[in-house]
Formats: structure tokens, C-alpha cells, sequence
């Protein structure tokens, strides 16, 4: 006999099951005889803890009604291993890198070994409650710290995709102690993860340079592209074009520094994800899903590959199940004026129009001058005037994206920097609001929207922070980010950048203003592009760089979401959503999160102009309570009926 702690699916079904246990009840499913209850934990309405045979509780958990049944942990504490305090991150304390926009707090050009471990300001930035407690007595500063980096969870075991411009897979922050990369790639080796059988009879694969098996690129486009390329038990699990394009070189790097990408971007994002120094889950397995040059996977196709891949993928054989999967999207679509076109907009049910570099005056608070004060807000836009956050355009890329969600996937995405109010919920004013395109002469394809124009004013129609939208519940699964400006003002003061987007359609702020992340050079060893600033690392031939924007958010967002997968890894958006709201984050009031107009006068022109401005977003600060060395403790309680458990 043992104390086994039950919880019934439901509950509607509490008193049918606990009931029946506790009176000789001859049920099918309730073992034949009158059970003790010791616990019957009147503050859940789902669970109790009863006095049981081994048989006893196998019985009862095949019961329909019952949801699970194990031992109980508050009466078998021996059974399930004890929680752990957080522990130093690195050997070592390390330079905390801040703010990069001066010489004195930018890496040397000649690292020194007190450089092997440095780190960003992010990584530290989320373990703490405010600001203040990052930087003690020195008030206002932003320059280099030094100090260490509290940890408890790390990310194993969560699949974390990078959705973006291609990842140099052989970057000292993304070899493991094996030496080994934890980068791969859906399209290159999603087919070998999932199917491994039929190319090891068929002898498509071959050695990596650092001794992980890759499959030839030839058979891994034909997994994807014809159900015949593949084992039986896969023919039916659909199939999706892959570019010629899609190689090794151009999305990962074939060995060293050598490479065919043409952006640093995608390598900077995973590294503030899941960096071994950059990023929060620096032991989570990195994928990569390129969509930009030179491998160019289309947006939907992107979006077919990654649900496939998650509803075929093994079960990990160290944890007994699929690993969860967690998506990193910083990008987004952008919808763009000339100075000189016709614009044609909805404003707050207000239709008209004007030129794109008309002026707006100050003191009018028309609907039809409030436009033009949130049109000069916008950020300028190379090759137009300005820009804004918008769809995709495509019912196909729309279609995909919610599909992709459905399949249980957890998203994260950049808010966008366009210094733009991003509306949610049904009743919110400006749902409908809509600008001419007039730069890329797009149409939205929903019949909200007339002909030449594009939705400006609310998640439901953007992409991708839109995707996976429910009409029916009004609820948004993908979590958008806003960003955290590297300056503070005396007293610690925060604030949201000028550039960030922002309004209620924000779910969380995290830093990532001039920030630290690895870096990618060409394979000649020259500058990529307009890359941001290089920094050389000690004793080797790879580089970091800067970063910043939402872009730079939304991975250390995705990393601490990481974290709560790797504890919770069934976890459901709406759950990791909670998650954030309750525990990973923080609520800072007014008096720590500065800002112009944060809640007031949506009917003023300053409102809609200004920088610095909240527009109603949600004033909570990404914060991972895991970091932390203080071992939890309970005085002056009296505490019964709690059951806690590891997972």
C-alpha cells in the first residue's frame, strides 16, 4: 500500500471518481473495495491523494475520466529528485558588454583571453528585477560590467528554429563540449532526423567535418519534393518545393568560416537565442529555416517544412517524448509610401487621403491630421519615404503560418521597428486602419481591405505577428516582442526604444538594443555587406558583431521561452503565453518604465508622433526567474495539501 495522488480530466468529473473510491462502489475501473482518502485537496477541484496497491492505481489510471495518477511527492519525497538552486553560469566572472555605440565600451580589436567568455548585456538583464540591481551605485551608466551570470535551466532538449537568413553553423558559440555544432538545418537534415532508415540503406550520407552525419543535398530535396524518396511509412506526409538553392554553403557554411551567405542576420539571432556565451538556452538544439538569399525557401514553403518536421520528428529517447518546438521569427513584412503618391487610408473609421509627405498640424486631433502624425511617425524607408509593419500579402503564406501554429508549434516574432501602434482585440479603434502601398503597389488579398492598400494598425492582419490567429477565441498564439533601449535615465529609469513598434498588441519587452552576438565576415574574410561592426574574438578566426532591434528581442525572448519548454515541455501557446504574463516577466510601473504619453491622449497628434511611446502596451520587462542563486525558502506558514514536482 502507498499514497497515490490522482487528478480526473475534469472538474465535472471530481465527485463521480472520488465518490466512488471512497464507498465499496463495484464501478468498472474503481478497484472493489472502500479506499482511504489522506488528502482530498479541497483547493483543486481536479486532485486528491489516496491510500493504494500498485495494481490498485494502474487500475484507476485507465479509468477514462482520470487524467493521471502517480505517487504522491509530498509522501514519497524520495522517489522524484529535488530542485536545484541556479549555479554560475560561467567559470569565471566576464565582461558584460552594454552599450556598443562608443569606443570605450566596444570590445578590443586585439582580445586578450579575458575575452573567451564575455557575454551581452541581455543575458544578464533578464536574471534581475530592475535595472538598478545590474549597475548598483553607478547611476545612468551603460558601460562594460563585469560580473557572472546566474543559470538553472539551459534549454535541453527543445528544438529551437531559426526561421531567418541562415546560420555559419561552425561559430565558436555553437560548438558543444564535444566539439561538435548543435546547428542544423530542417531542409538539409530535417529528412535524416526524421526518416534516418532510408538513407543509411541507400547510402546518401556522409561526415561532417566535425563528425556529425550529413545527407547528400540532392537526396535531402528529393525527401521533401517526392513521397517516393523517402520510406513508406512517410509517403503520406505531404510533400514541399525546395529551391535549387538550398545548399550547405548557403545556408550553413561548409566547414571554417567558409560560406555563400550574404547576411550576418540569422547567425546574430540564434546566438542571442541559444548562444554557448549569447543566448539563455545555450544547450537547446539549434535548427535553421532559411528564407532569405542565397537559399531563398519561401515564406509558406518555410512554414510547411517546419510542421512537418515537427509532426514526424522521433521521440528523444533520453526524455520519452518529442522534443517541443519553438520558432524564432525576426523579420516581417513591411508595406511602404512614396513622398509624392496618393495615399488612400482608414483611420479609426475615417476614409480619406493625401499626399505621402504631407505634413500634419499640431493641435488638430481630426482623424484625417491624426494619420498624418502617425505616418511621419513611421521610420524613413531606403528607396521610399516610410514603412510600416503589414500581411504578407498572400493568402497562401497566411494559410501555411496558421497551419503551422495548429500543429502545436510555440512562435516567437519581432514586433517590428517602425515606431508603430500595433492594436489588439476585437473592439480596438483601428482593426480595420489601412495605408496605400504606393512603394510596392501591394494589395491585401481580405476583402477588408480595398484595392491598393494594406492593413497598418493591428495584429490580426500582420505578418507574422499575426499568425495562427483564433477569431473565434480573439486570441493571438504568437508572442511579439518589443525592445528595450540600452540607455537608462538617472534612477534606472527604461524605457522602450524610439524605433520599437509598440501599443496593447506588444506581449513583452526584452533587450536587445545595441547588444553583443556572434558575427559572420565573408569567406574571404572581408566585410558582408553593410554588416554592423565586427569584433574580433581571442584565438580565432571568427568574429562577433553588434546587434540590435526587435530583431535582437525577440531571440532572447525565444531563449527564455526555451527555458520553460525545457521544464513544461507539452506546454500549449496559450500556456507559454500565461507563462510569460505571470512569471516570465515583470511588471514595472510608471516610475521605472519611462515613456511619452503611455496610456492617455490616442486622440492627439503627439500621441501618434512621438517616440518613446508605450501606446498602451503591456509595461512588462522579459525577466527569467530560474536565474537565481537565492535558495527559495518558506517562513511564517503553515503550509498543507502542495504538491510540487519536477519536470
Amino acid at each position: 500500500m502507498n499514497k497515490y495522488t490522482l487528478s480526473v480530466t475534469s472538474p465535472e468529473y471530481w465527485s463521480e471518481i472520488h465518490d466512488a473510491l471512497i464507498v465499496d462502489s463495484n464501478k468498472d475501473g474503481i478497484p472493489d473495495r472502500k479506499i482511504t482518502c489522506s488528502d482530498s485537496k479541497n483547493h483543486s477541484p481536479t486532485r486528491g491523494t489516496y491510500e493504494l496497491t500498485e495494481a490498485e492505481a494502474t487500475e484507476i489510471g485507465n479509468h477514462p475520466h482520470v487524467q493521471w495518477i502517480e505517487l504522491s511527492p509530498i509522501d514519497n519525497p524520495g522517489y522524484y529528485p529535488n530542485p536545484q538552486p541556479a549555479t554560475k553560469r560561467f567559470p569565471k566572472d566576464v565582461k558584460i558588454y552594454r552599450d556598443l555605440s562608443t569606443s570605450d565600451n566596444q570590445p578590443p580589436s586585439s582580445p586578450t583571453s579575458a575575452e573567451i567568455n564575455r557575454t551581452n548585456w541581455a543575458v544578464k538583464r533578464v536574471g534581475i528585477d530592475t535595472n538598478g540591481d545590474f549597475y548598483g551605485s553607478a547611476t545612468g551608466q551603460v558601460g562594460v560590467r563585469t560580473s557572472n551570470v546566474d543559470f538553472s535551466l539551459t534549454g535541453k532538449n527543445v528544438d529551437v528554429i531559426i526561421q531567418d537568413s541562415g546560420i555559419q553553423q561552425y561559430h565558436p558559440e555553437f560548438i558543444d563540449g564535444n566539439g561538435q555544432s548543435r546547428v542544423s538545418d530542417i531542409v538539409l537534415d530535417g529528412p535524416y532526423t526524421i526518416d534516418p532508415a532510408y538513407f543509411n540503406s541507400n547510402s546518401l550520407t556522409y561526415t561532417r567535418p566535425d563528425g556529425r552525419i550529413g545527407i547528400t543535398t540532392t537526396s535531402a530535396h528529393a525527401w521533401w519534393e517526392n513521397s517516393s524518396s523517402r520510406s513508406g511509412s512517410f509517403s503520406s506526409v505531404g510533400t514541399v518545393a525546395i529551391p535549387s538553392s538550398y545548399t550547405e554553403p548557403n545556408a550553413l557554411g561548409i566547414g571554417g568560416t567558409i560560406h555563400s551567405m550574404t547576411s550576418t542576420h540569422g547567425t546574430r539571432v540564434a546566438s542571442l537565442a541559444a548562444g554557448k556565451n549569447f543566448g539563455l538556452a545555450f544547450e537547446s538544439n539549434i535548427w535553421n529555416m532559411s528564407i532569405f538569399a542565397p537559399a531563398n525557401q519561401t515564406t509558406a514553403g518555410a512554414y510547411d517544412c517546419i510542421k512537418i518536421f515537427h509532426q514526424n520528428k522521433p521521440t528523444n529517447s533520453t526524455t520519452g517524448r518529442k522534443n517541443p518546438t519553438l520558432v524564432n521569427g525576426s523579420w516581417g513584412y513591411t508595406g511602404a509610401m512614396t513622398s509624392g503618391g496618393t495615399v488612400n487610408y482608414k483611420f479609426s473609421g475615417s476614409t480619406g487621403s493625401f499626399t505621402g509627405n504631407a505634413s500634419f498640424a499640431a493641435g488638430d486631433n481630426s482623424n484625417a491630421n491624426l494619420v498624418k502624425a502617425m505616418k511621419e511617425g513611421f521610420l524613413t524607408f531606403t528607396g521610399a519615404y516610410k514603412a510600416w509593419a503589414t500581411s504578407a500579402r498572400s493568402n497562401s503564406i497566411e494559410t501555411a503560418g496558421n497551419e503551422m501554429m495548429s500543429a502545436g508549434i510555440i512562435h516567437v516574432c519581432a514586433a517590428g521597428n517602425d515606431n508603430q501602434r500595433l492594436g489588439i482585440g476585437a473592439d480596438d479603434p483601428h482593426r480595420l486602419d489601412y495605408l496605400s502601398d504606393t512603394y510596392y503597389s501591394s494589395t491585401d488579398p481580405r476583402s477588408e481591405f480595398p484595392s491598393g492598400t494594406v492593413p497598418c494598425g493591428h495584429r490580426d492582419f500582420m505578418h507574422p505577428q499575426g499568425i495562427g490567429f483564433d477569431s473565434a477565441t480573439d486570441f493571438h498564439p504568437t508572442i511579439c516582442v518589443g525592445v528595450m533601449d540600452v540607455n537608462i535615465d538617472a534612477g534606472y529609469q527604461e524605457y522602450p526604444t524610439y524605433y520599437s513598434n509598440n501599443g496593447p498588441g506588444i506581449d513583452v519587452w526584452a533587450p536587445g538594443d545595441s547588444t553583443l552576438a556572434a558575427g559572420m565576415k565573408s569567406s574571404s574574410g572581408g566585410d558582408l555587406g553593410s554588416s554592423p561592426t565586427y569584433y574580433n574574438r581571442y584565438n580565432s578566426d571568427f568574429v562577433d558583431q553588434y546587434m540590435n532591434g526587435t530583431s535582437a528581442a525577440s531571440p532572447v525572448t525565444a531563449g527564455l521561452v526555451a527555458l520553460h519548454l525545457e521544464s513544461v515541455p507539452a506546454a500549449t501557446s496559450r500556456e507559454v503565453k500565461s507563462f510569460l504574463d505571470e512569471q516570465g516577466s515583470v511588471h514595472v510601473g510608471n516610475d521605472l518604465f519611462v515613456t511619452v504619453d503611455p496610456n492617455t491622449g490616442i486622440g492627439t497628434t503627439s500621441y501618434w508622433f512621438n517616440y518613446f511611446n508605450l501606446r498602451g502596451a503591456k509595461r512588462r520587462i522579459l525577466r527569467d526567474k530560474s536565474a537565481s542563486s537565492a535558495i527559495p525558502s518558506i517562513t511564517g506558514a503553515n503550509i498543507t495539501g502542495v504538491s510540487i514536482t519536477q519536470t
